[in-house]
């Protein structure tokens, strides 16, 4: 099997596994939701392992890394938007909604959390690579 192959083979697969738990959480089915997920990952890791080689070379890691730092801002944004959106509706709210606030603190924990992660993570790679803090 190559690469074309293992790619049509994974977006089938993700197709069977949404439908199947979309299907579970229709019929309140938690079992069926986990297994349809167990049985989708066990699929395609028999299917990478009959995959021939796939190689990467630097314009695809390269092409990665940009996709997944604006993936990591806009999501990061877009967070700390809604957690400040949240805090105000559930403050300005007539009756006070506690838990739209809650949601809103919450989401700025996670927004706060996101921002920390990739800071210790830049810092670790760059010393890992040999950047120094005068570049």
């Amino acid at each position: 099997m190559n690469y074309q192959q293992f790619k049509i083979a994974r977006i089938i697969t993700a197709i069977f596994i949404g439908v199947t738990v979309s299907v579970a959480v229709t019929i309140n089915n938690v079992i069926l939701a986990f297994s349809s997920v167990l049985i989708g990952m066990l699929f395609l890791f028999l299917v990478r392992k009959k995959t021939k080689v796939i190689l990467v070379d630097e314009r695809i890691k390269n092409i990665s890394g940009q996709a997944a730092r604006l993936t990591y801002s806009i999501l990061t944004v877009v967070i700390a938007f809604l957690s400040l959106f949240f805090v105000m509706i559930g403050r300005k709210s007539v009756p006070q909604q506690a838990s739209m606030e809650t949601l809103g603190v919450i989401l700025s924990y996670i927004a706060l959390l996101s921002l920390a992660l990739y800071s210790l993570s830049y810092k670790y790679i760059s010393k890992k690579y040999g950047e120094t803090d005068d570049e």
